[in-house]
């Protein structure tokens, strides 16, 4: 076990009442001698290079417990010669002049949640104008790498094109899309991501001459053909604000506390300080089911995913899929054709990238 990525959920409540959001509210916070206790037991484990995640719900509703946690590990990694990185994925809204200092401190990745237009719709009214103020202020501090997340609905995606434009224009160089894939998406919102596909396409192609440079990385990001396998578990864990291990921080909000299915036994490590206790025989046995979410053994409600002619390009998330399908490893038909319609475009972005580039040369050359 080598953990190169450790994800803390601090807390499961949240100040914010997002319409897409599917995590429980139910007050649950981690316990700060647990979290430490956890941190102790896994530095032996982290990689040279490693990576802790601050999450929630809302996670700077426990900022004393981030701060606790950075002065322990750090504290441990100096000992130990290996190096930590920090994140924070944060609505913002409690962002203010001495977190950011402690962020800029510590060389905090910040991932700042932010759905552009979309902002006042899906997430909390009012909260745009504060985010695009607070934006700038995050930008001044040199060592906080500042990303964005935009989640889009059905109801929402018609925003996405100029949302991007928008993100990008306020300074920030990065920024990550989602969508929201817990309710059917019919056939007109389909249409309608490609039409918005497009134009971020278009947009794109008149100001970057390079994929490197694209504010959504993920659109000029060109994947070597395979199958895909989830990493949950084999370089990555997650402890939720309970107190429980997961092999990734979606697990425990898909399965929001309940114990009683089958599959929460299958993907949960357990307790703490049971895990501690046995882990020589609790990580192997719950990393076959983790090893088992590959593409080729998921399906659709009419076949299976290893009968189909991309599932080597494919790649979807089980346990964002099985928020709408209800089971893990089931992909619902509108996720399929999504993914789809998501290939599609990117390829021909890829294809008319590649001839601007080569246009230029041509152009420079003679």
């Amino acid at each position: 076990m080598e953990i190169s990525s450790f994800t803390v959920i601090l807390t499961e409540e949240c100040n914010f009442r997002c319409g897409y959001c599917q995590q429980e509210h139910r007050g649950t916070r981690l316990d700060s001698a647990l979290l430490s206790r956890a941190l102790r037991f896994f530095e032996p484990y982290f990689a040279r290079e490693f990576a802790v995640g601050f999450y929630g719900g809302e996670p700077l509703l426990a900022v004393s417990e981030i701060k606790q946690a950075v002065e322990q590990l750090e504290r441990s990694s100096e000992k130990r010669h290996i190096r930590g990185g920090y994140s924070l994925t944060t609505n913002g809204s409690l962002l203010n002049d001495e977190i950011l200092d402690f962020l800029d401190r510590h060389a905090f990745s910040l991932l700042l949640s932010f759905d552009g237009l979309a902002q006042d719709i899906a997430r909390k009214k009012g909260s745009f104008d504060f985010l695009v103020s607070i934006i700038p202020k995050i930008l001044g501090r040199p060592r906080i790498s500042l990303e964005t997340n935009s989640v889009f609905t059905p109801e929402t995606v018609g925003y996405l094109s100029d949302s991007i434009k928008l993100i990008h224009q306020l300074g920030v160089r990065k920024t990550n899309v989602a969508f929201r894939l817990g309710s059917p998406w019919k056939a007109s919102s389909v249409l309608l991501l490609k039409r918005e596909l497009a134009r971020v396409r278009k947009y794109s192609l008149s100001r970057f001459k390079d994929a490197a440079e694209l504010p959504w990385a993920e659109l000029g990001e060109e994947r070597e053909k395979g199958v895909y396998g989830c990493p949950a578990g084999l370089n990555k864990m997650a402890l939720a604000a309970d107190g429980t291990l997961w092999g990734c921080f979606l697990f425990p909000q898909y399965f929001g506390g309940s114990r009683i299915s089958a599959e929460f036994q299958e993907f949960c490590f357990g307790g703490v300080d049971v895990f501690i206790k046995n882990h020589r025989q609790i990580y192997p046995r719950i990393m076959e089911n983790y090893s088992a979410l590959r593409m080729d053994r998921f399906s659709t409600p009419d076949r299976l995913c290893a009968f189909c002619d991309e599932v080597e390009e494919c790649w979807i998330c089980p346990v964002a899929a099985a928020q709408s399908s209800g089971r893990i490893g089931l992909i619902p038909p509108s996720i399929c054709q999504g993914a789809r319609t998501w290939r599609k475009e990117q390829k021909l972005f890829l294809k008319q990238l590649e001839r601007a580039i080569q246009y230029e040369k041509s152009a420079a050359e003679g």
